[in-house]
This record gives C-alpha cells, structure tokens and sequence, in this order.
C-alpha cells in the first residue's frame, strides 16, 4: 500500500494498517470471509487485470454481495477506474443498457464454472463504448437511477461524497 491523496483510499490505508488481521466481511452466517488484510490482498489480484484500464474509463461491477466486492472497488479506485455497481438481477439485456448510458465496456460479473459461480471480468466484445471527458472532478462511482420516470441517468460521485 501506498499513501493516497484520496480521502476514501487514504482511510482505506489507515484503517487496513490499524486492523490488518481483524475480520472485516462475514457470511450470513457468521463466518469470517475476508480480514481487511485478506481485502488488500485480493486487491492487489484484481490490479492486476485492471492494467488494461486508462484512468477515467467505467468499469461495472454485477457480484452482488460477494466478498471480493470491496477489493475489486480499491483495486478500480487506485487505478483511476469509475465503478458502476449493477444489480446481480438485473438482465443481460438490461446490463447492456446500462452499460451503453454510462459508457462501461466491461463488467465484473459471476459466470458458472466447474466449482460455482467465478468472477469473472467480461470485455465488451461489440461496439465500444467511447470514453467519457470527465473534467478534473473525476468521479469515483456512477450509480444509475431507476428510469421510472425519464431515460436512466448516471449520478457521480467522488470519493469524498462516499467518505462522508
């Protein structure tokens, strides 16, 4: 870990220093799944395949609850990457969609393999989505709204808003 200008990440650093063995994410049944170390830890895995990645591009991530959520988060922050939380429910289709509005062309999502459901980091392999210009507020995450009313729209937020 390094220090962060980033008021999230910075938090993030300080309390990964402070608590490294304390569990962090536990199963519904009680169980520890993931110490704030072991976070870091599959953190520093997902960076890995985020070096593909420019700074500013949207990535969406459809795991649901799954214990690798928040490590996939930090990995996208410290790079640049936008996260774009979807539903686990929601459709191929409606993935797409939301995936067109707010210009990702990627997505964590869980595909069926040999021992479960994997994570699994899915390219966008049609038309590409341009990069979004964002100005120099950068926004950390992109939540959808619902499109009840009107078309969907992306609401940003910067990490200090998440912070907060």
């Amino acid at each position: 870990m390094k220090g962060s200008t980033d008021a999230f990440l910075g938090a993030w650093e300080k309390t990964c220093r402070d608590r490294h063995r304390d569990p962090a994410i536990f199963d519904p049944k009680g169980n520890v799944t993931r110490t704030f170390g072991g976070i870091e830890d599959r953190t520093k895995f997902f960076a890995t395949a985020l070096t593909a990645f420019d700074p500013g591009d949207v990535l969406a991530v459809q795991i649901g609850n799954h214990p690798d959520w928040p490590a996939i988060l930090l990995a996208a922050w410290r790079r640049g990457v936008v996260i774009l939380p979807l539903e686990r429910s929601i459709s191929e289709g409606e993935r797409s969609r939301a995936m067109a509005v707010c210009h990702a062309n990627a997505v964590y999502a869980f595909v069926r393999g040999c021992s479960g459901d994997d994570v699994v980091l899915i390219r966008n392999a049609g038309d590409l989505h341009q990069p979004v210009a964002w100005d120099e507020r950068r926004p950390v995450l992109l939540k959808l709204t619902s499109g009840t009313t009107a078309a969907p729209r992306a609401i940003r937020f910067r990490s200090g808003q998440l912070l907060a």
